[in-house]
């Protein structure tokens, strides 16, 4: 107990009203097609209710962080919709969360070329709020931080920059950013991706005396949290780099003060279909940050105002049904039902995710129809599939492109609003 309040007294200290927060929406997200088709990454579904948007501003947002720029560039209207429905009334006087998307200036006519890029092309709307620091994150990962407990490391340790890293395996940090710390934990080298660990054994933290080391775990790893003094931004972004990772953070490294913030929390960056598919999978089984809203608090989303589900005779196991939903199936096993879905009898539903319908029943009396039987899927928003279609890859297809689905490392993804005619096979 009295460490807790000795936690709360010290982030008292830290003023978070003195940074502003850049959120990160991503390019053309391409590992996340064809879910990122018509829509920005941050507006794609999560958890049978949400958005990943609403992952990283809920965090904000219980942080008291609540000057807010998302940065996108493709298909940011929903995004946009969302942001105005969900958050006008969330923040208080003072804060704001607004979208900007890529813009031409006489400055730059390009896009985005990267995510430093992303922010330099918005510095100039960043600075005319004054802040002492600016905090950038990723709109596609999935973990629940009080970004106040950065801010005060980053103070504490007078750091330039302060980067936030999870402790990582061996076998998981090739598609990662490993940091090589000294036993303060101040950065004094980056490496991005390594082909092997073997190249970047001399960062191993089992290697420094008196440094926690969780077994199995020897790496820090960059979680894409950033946390800069302004001037040291202005300063970093000076240079040409279209990345953090590869070309700003190393530079900073060399040059300023970067020290790393270690995480040990539940982290899973969603970039990838099978990403997704797991962290979905996690949350409906009540782990990873399902485990921070236990005790009454929820991701902050739309509010709907939808009727309860109506479940009948069907046998439901290990699943989350959202609101609005009419379930006539025979079985619902370790899925994900969104809101409004309409599913018909004699169904079978595994270990599939169901985005959920975005308005009132249609003239089919369900939009998944009868005695269909479905496993290993991502079905889309406002998608119909006629009565008795199989959708379960039997042929273990690992990857597939074709006009109404896709398959990504075996997992079967139907795309918005598509209409599969009755004895469909999959």
């Amino acid at each position: 107990m009295n460490a807790d309040i000795t936690k709360k007294q010290m982030l008292r200290l830290v003023n978070p009203k003195e940074a502003i927060v850049v959120v990160l929406g991503g390019g053309r997200g391409t590992r996340l097609h064809p879910l990122t088709r018509d829509r920005a990454k941050p507006a794609v579904g999560f958890g049978g209710k949400y958005r990943l948007i609403d992952v990283t501003l809920t965090n904000c947002l219980r942080s008291r962080f609540e000057r807010i720029f998302i940065l996108t560039q493709f298909n940011s209207f929903s995004l946009n919709r969302h942001i105005w429905q969900t958050y006008s009334h969330e923040v208080r006087s003072g804060g704001f969360i607004e979208v900007m998307a890529a813009e031409q200036t006489l400055e730059s006519r390009d896009w985005f070329q990267g995510t430093a890029d992303a922010v330099r092309q918005s510095l100039r709307h960043v600075l005319q709020h004054e802040s002492r620091q600016v905090l950038i994150l990723s709109a596609d990962q999935i973990y629940h931080m009080d970004y106040r407990e950065l801010l005060l490391w980053h103070e504490n340790h007078e750091a330039d920059c302060t980067i936030a890293a999870h402790y990582t395996a061996p076998d998981d940090i090739t598609h990662l950013g490993v940091v090589n710390p000294d036993r303060d934990l101040r950065v004094k080298g980056f490496h991005e991706k390594p082909d092997s660990p073997d190249l970047v054994s001399h960062c191993r933290l089992d290697r420094l005396d008196g440094v926690h080391c969780p077994d199995g775990r020897p790496f820090l790893c960059s979680m894409g949290i950033y946390l800069f003094d302004t001037e040291v931004l202005v300063e970093a972004l000076a240079s040409e780099g279209e990345d953090f990772g590869r070309q700003v953070i190393p530079w900073t490294a060399e040059h300023k003060k970067l020290t790393c913030f270690p995480f040990d929390g539940y982290w899973e960056d969603v970039g990838t279909i099978e990403a997704f598919f797991h962290a979905n999978m996690v949350w409906r089984e009540g782990r990873g940050i399902a485990q921070a809203f236990k005790g009454g608090d929820s991701i902050i989303t739309h509010a709907r105002q939808l009727a309860p589900s109506r479940i009948h005779a069907t046998h439901v196991c290990d699943s989350i049904i959202a609101d609005g939903c009419e379930i006539y199936a025979d079985s619902v096993q370790r899925s994900i039902i969104g809101v409004r879905c309409r599913i018909g009898g004699g169904c079978v539903i595994e270990d599939t995710i169901f985005m959920g319908n975005d308005g009132p029943a249609r003239d089919a009396p369900f939009e998944i129809g009868a005695n269909c039987r479905i496993r290993n899927a991502i079905i889309d928003k406002n998608v119909c599939i006629g009565e008795g279609s199989v959708i379960a890859n039997e042929e273990g297809v690992t990857e597939a492109d074709h006009d109404h689905y896709a398959i990504r490392s075996g997992i079967v993804v139907i795309p918005r609003h598509v209409t599969l005619p009755p004895g469909t096979r999959i």
